[in-house]
């Protein structure tokens, strides 16, 4: 004999397993069962901001298909037994609003009737209200298809055991939230192609996606582009196809994330209106991933995330720093930014090594650095001391360059030390300490910094101002660093601005920032590939020498310029200084016959007073 309590015979099983427990018009019920309940075990409703964050993590999260899979523990509440369902208000649970408004609705034995009568059925009994039922299917005695509107869930869910079918039972309707699992093969992506191809406009270039999931032609499958893969096969069919599109519209398709579309500018860089009207999307950031389409219409009402702006004025700013040519929002044209944008698009000319905001002051400047990285190179830096003003201040300042630092790079430990970067140094006796000045004071830093050797062809050099007053130089370049006990010579690179003014019959450096870091893998490749002229030996120049060639003219003498034309310009020198001829031929002379030099350092020495009066004497 079987065990008390133990049905073990197989036979009866099957009988069970095959029994239809529907309920019958008119009679009792033939067996009870037991409905699954929608409590948790502690007996609190379910969470829908859990069911939303765990939607948002993994979107494609299968709701099951149809309502008998699984079991599920009953709570137990007000002294029930256990296993048995909790109770509800007016004995039915309230169907509670989905997070993506997303309804799955399951017939038990609905393989029973004719998909056409219950279709039918059911538009009846929930009339008014527009019934379109998304992706029918029949898995064994179930029938299962999703709705994407609340109320019509509700109305659904109500109906339970209240239709009475041909055969005299009543229809078991079934509501629980959620969508189903997608796969989008080459059979849906091909139904998905015809259904766009229908509503493109190519006159427009435009594409209208507006309730997408609800097209007649795509009833038999979930195309709902709130799920990412579709959207992303959506965008897939549309720059293969058509890729010069220039609008799309996606209004209602209860979309929520967009994270999934920062490529969305490479695919349809001609995009310029986008509708995303009545969607779910929560916050203004979400449309950070759309950021580098050039739309210039936009709709975002009926979104979540409007509901957060009160003013109207902030609403438009956050969106024109994500879109800045954006002109009409919301069906709103909107006032012309204020802005600087070029009203045409326009090529940029080639950028130079070079900029001097002169020509006069290319010679100047060419000979004054040649002379001064000659003598930086050199074994001895003392003759610097004529290259800087008596009252000369001089500051430096290092880092490690983005994504360097003492582990991958060579170390700035020497330049640190001294390192005057305000964001660092906040005491401030110690950054009077750190600011060098007097020539004596920054030669004497500058001896001491390590041996180098400056590749000039890697200099960039800009002269942003240049009068008789003064010149402001930034110069940047590679260097290799020439410190003993290295094994092998660091490249750096170096920023110099200089404030250069005349001094006597030349120039000094007044002012200068020193800026030092690594150079970067390209640079250092690059540095010191054009070989550099060896200078004949010579001795270390000495002071008079720095004085004499930072005060000359460079630009070389014209060739073939004969006794007639340096006539005319003794001539007119004299005309213009009031010396005469004998001492503006000097001044010539001694300017290479540059005759605008030689006019600015008469212009200097008469301001310092130093020019004799016999000079004016004619």
């Amino acid at each position: 004999m079987p065990k008390p309590g133990k049905f073990n015979n197989s036979g009866w099983k099957k009988q069970y397993n095959e029994h239809d427990n529907r309920v019958e018009t008119g009679g009792n019920p033939r067996r009870v069962i037991f409905k699954h309940s929608r409590f948790n075990k502690k007996g609190h409703q379910k969470d829908w901001s859990n069911s939303l964050r765990a939607h948002l993590e993994d979107e494609d999260v299968d709701m099951g298909s149809s309502g008998f899979s699984g079991h599920k523990k009953f709570h137990k509440k007000n002294g029930g037994r256990p296993g048995s369902p909790a109770p509800h208000k007016g004995g039915k649970r309230k169907l509670l609003e989905s997070p993506t408004n997303w309804f799955r609705v399951t017939l038990p034995f609905g393989n029973k009737y004719d998909k056409d009568y219950i279709l039918r059925t059911l538009l009846e009994r929930v009339a008014p209200l527009p019934f379109l039922p998304i992706s029918w299917n029949v898995n064994g005695t179930v029938a299962t298809f999703y709705v994407d509107d609340y109320k019509l869930a509700d109305k659904l869910h109500n109906l339970d055991k209240q239709i009475q079918c041909p055969d005299g039972f009543r229809l078991g309707i079934r509501v629980h939230s959620g969508s189903p699992n997608v796969d989008v093969n080459a059979n849906m992506k091909e139904k998905m192609k015809l259904t766009m191809a229908k509503r493109y406009n190519a006159v427009n270039k435009a594409l209208d996606l507006t309730r997408f999931h609800a097209d007649p032609d795509l009833q038999d499958l979930f195309c709902a582009l709130f799920k990412p893969i579709i959207l992303l096969s959506v965008i897939d069919i549309i720059s293969e196809n058509i890729p010069e599109i220039e609008a799309i519209n996606l209004n209602e398709n209860r979309i929520q994330v967009l994270s999934h579309l920062r490529k969305l500018d490479k695919k349809l860089p001609n995009l310029k209106i986008l509708h995303l009207g009545n969607n779910k999307v929560r916050d203004i950031t979400m449309l950070d991933s759309l950021m580098g389409l050039p739309l210039v219409d936009l709709v975002l009402d009926g979104n979540p995330l409007c509901d957060k702006f009160r003013d109207q004025n902030v609403y438009i700013s956050e969106v024109r720093k994500r879109f800045p040519k954006v002109t009409k929002l919301d069906g709103i044209v909107l006032p012309p930014p204020v802005g600087f944008d070029i009203p045409n698009e326009v090529v940029l000319p080639p950028s130079q090594q070079t900029y001097l905001c002169s020509g006069e002051a290319q010679g100047i400047v060419r000979q004054f650095l040649e002379q001064y990285f000659l003598i930086f190179d050199s074994e001895s830096r003392q003759p610097l001391l004529q290259a800087y003003h008596e009252n000369a201040m001089f500051s430096m300042t290092s880092n490690y360059a983005y994504g360097q630092n003492a582990k991958n790079s060579s170390w700035l430990n020497w330049y640190n030390t001294d390192n005057r970067n305000l964001l660092r140094v906040q005491d401030r006796d110690r950054r009077h300490k750190l600011l060098r000045q007097g020539q004596l004071s920054v030669v004497s830093f500058l001896s001491e910094m390590p041996g180098s050797k400056h590749d000039i062809h890697s200099f960039t050099v800009d002269l942003q101002l240049f009068t008789p007053q003064m010149l402001l130089l930034t110069v940047t370049g590679m260097f290799r660093e020439l410190r003993s006990g290295h094994k092998t010579a660091p490249i750096r690179y170096f920023l110099r601005t200089l404030v250069i003014v005349p001094a006597g019959s030349g120039f000094c450096i007044a002012n200068e920032q020193l800026y030092v870091t690594n150079a970067t893998e390209e640079q250092a490749k690059n540095a010191f590939k054009t070989p550099i002229a060896e200078p004949t030996p010579t001795s270390t120049p000495t002071p008079a020498q720095i004085t004499s060639t930072t005060s000359a003219a460079t630009v070389t003498v014209p060739p073939m310029l004969d006794d007639n034309t340096k006539q005319q310009m003794v001539q007119a020198m004299a005309q213009q200084s009031g010396m005469n001829l004998e001492w503006s031929q000097k001044c010539l002379e001694e300017t290479n016959w540059d005759f605008n030099r030689a006019a600015f350092v008469f212009t200097e020495l008469q301001k310092q007073g130093t020019i004799p009066a016999e000079a004016f004497v004619k």
